[in-house]
């Protein structure tokens, strides 16, 4: 895997090829957090640990952008392509100088017509339950480079979003690095009782009660696995002395906030 200095300098890049296309996408994954900080909250010195992958959500609905599809642009360009099936010449996943991948993913019910003509037949598209849940209520950061703006989802639906998606993943190492996002939100969002405000107005859309559960399995002690795990992916910190208990004592505000009113 490239250095952290280089992944950014290739995610710019990445940003700067998908340039016309940005408007109907949505940024999602673990470079959210990094955007988070570096262009929305502009806090240059909090450490973000994130990953090589690159992913876009695609919502619903999507305009083709006239001319060339995503797979036409992105292949006329440095990026090496992956069969998912052997047997099979399409769909792939496309990687940046071969090494890095950028991944499309969309909702299970959505509209795949109008999303294939966008991204092109080629391209796999990863499709999950509750990403429309996710892609609401984007915003866009104007301060990105190599964009003229760049959609992300709302810190409130991105932690939620992770929280109740995490147990899902199959290896362990990948549910430790959504539960590090989550703590990176709970940590370092500048208006902590705001956030908190907007994750209850979900209670219309989320099941709080399979949140909460899931936070009793990981985070109940200070040795339970979630403290364990994001305490392992943090690494040693100059900013506070105790990581773990840090850990603990932001997701059970957080299981104290869900559960008020509830």
């Amino acid at each position: 895997m490239p250095e952290a200095g280089t992944l950014e300098k290739e995610f710019y890049r990445i940003l700067e090829d998908l340039r016309q296309y940005l408007p109907d996408l949505v940024l999602v994954g673990g470079w959210v957090p990094f955007v988070y900080v570096r262009h929305v909250w502009k806090r240059k010195r909090a450490r973000v640990v994130t990953t090589a992958d690159v992913d876009f959500g695609v919502p619903g609905g999507t305009r083709t952008t006239p001319g060339k599809t995503v797979f036409e642009t992105l292949s006329s360009r440095n990026y090496g392509e992956r069969r998912l099936d052997s047997g099979r010449l399409w769909p792939v996943v496309l990687y940046k100088d071969g090494r890095i991948p950028v991944e499309f993913l969309a909702d299970s019910t959505a509209d795949m017509k109008a999303i294939t003509a966008f991204l092109g037949t080629q391209v796999y598209v990863n499709r999950l339950e509750r990403l429309d849940f996710l892609l609401k209520e984007r915003f866009t950061v104007r301060s990105v480079k190599g964009t003229d703006g760049l959609f992300c989802p709302r810190p409130s639906r991105f932690l939620i979003h992770k929280l109740i998606t995490f147990p899902e993943r199959e290896e362990d190492f990948k549910k430790a690095k959504d539960l590090m996002y989550s703590y990176f939100i709970l940590r370092h969002h500048p208006d902590i009782a705001g956030l908190m405000n907007e994750i209850r107005a979900f209670r219309e859309e989320m099941d709080f009660s399979l949140i909460v559960k899931n936070l009793d399995l990981y985070f109940a002690r200070l040795t339970s696995r979630g403290c364990l795990w994001v305490e392992k992916e943090n690494g040693s910190d100059e900013f506070i002395p105790e990581v773990r208990r840090d850990i603990f004592e932001r997701f059970q505000g957080l299981k104290r906030g869900l559960e008020m009113g509830g």
